[in-house]
């Protein structure tokens, strides 16, 4: 029954009615699924992304240089690479065969010359690895973690390390939104962030999900301090010392996330 039932979403979601164009934030994008239909539809009438777009926009300036690791089919992508205008850069990946297309065509479409695209996964270390894909929610496709009734099929992908992928960049942020992946993520980027001490990290903080990748909460948190960050809610200028994070850590059971950035601890 279960399997019957997934065939039939699968289908649903595929269908040709959902393909085509969809207007957020004065951004043309590209879709062809249900679920990424809704999640645009729910961007464009604010009952999604609100907070998230406004903490990005407030970190990012023209000239900057971006890293956007889990690009997704590129809204915020789009949206950072008309914030950094000509002069900046944008470099995203997404691992997703079908996310990437969509991103790669949105950025034609609203002219995105600044942005670097690449069809990989971010890691710790070179690899190819399975990466699950959700049936109705291609935003919640994810590497580490064990199979599940409700994962359409597995599809390899390549990962690197960011090191080693661009060694000597230079970045102004980095945005990691990978379901869970964030420790990976920033593991391969040791070598990147010691050599841009102000770059600022804007990351999805989900317990659940670096539990599930077979992480903890703790281990990302403790490996961004050891790097000299200091970390504060998206949106707010106050620190999170460490009762206050771990009483975060506390209430966010399930499926509750929240934005996090990690920011340069010598600021005063």
């Amino acid at each position: 029954m279960t399997a019957f039932l997934a065939r039939v979403a699968d289908r649903f979601n595929r269908l040709p009615l959902w393909r085509g164009e969809v207007a957020v934030w004065g951004q043309r994008m590209q879709v062809a699924t249900f679920d990424r239909w809704l999640y645009l539809w729910l961007h464009r009438l604010g009952l999604m992304g609100r907070a998230e777009r406004v903490a990005l926009e407030s970190m990012v300036r023209s000239g900057h240089t971006l890293v956007d690791v889990g690009a997704n089919l590129g809204l915020y992508t789009v949206l950072l690479s008309r914030r950094v205008g000509p002069s900046g850069r944008v470099i995203a990946f997404e691992p997703d065969p079908d996310l990437f297309q969509l991103l790669e065509q949105s950025c034609q479409l609203n002219g995105c010359v600044n942005v670097e695209a690449h069809n990989l996964g971010l890691g710790s270390r070179p690899a190819r690895l399975p990466m699950r894909k959700m049936i109705l929610n291609s935003g919640d496709n994810t590497l580490g973690q064990e199979g599940s009734k409700w994962f359409r099929h597995e599809v390899l992908i390549e990962v690197v390390s960011l090191d080693e992928f661009i060694p000597g960049l230079r970045a102004d942020l980095i945005k990691i939104d990978v379901q869970g992946w964030e420790f990976e993520v920033v593991r391969g980027m040791q070598r990147t962030l010691a050599d841009n001490p102000r770059a600022e990290i804007h990351f999805e903080y989900w317990p659940a999900g670096l539990r599930r990748a077979g992480d903890t909460p703790e281990a990302l948190t403790t490996l961004l301090r050891s790097q000299g960050y200091r970390l504060r809610l998206a949106g707010d200028r106050g620190e999170l010392d460490s009762a206050a994070l771990a009483s975060l850590t506390r209430r966010l059971t399930g499926l509750k996330h929240a934005d996090l950035v990690a920011f340069d601890g010598s600021e005063n």
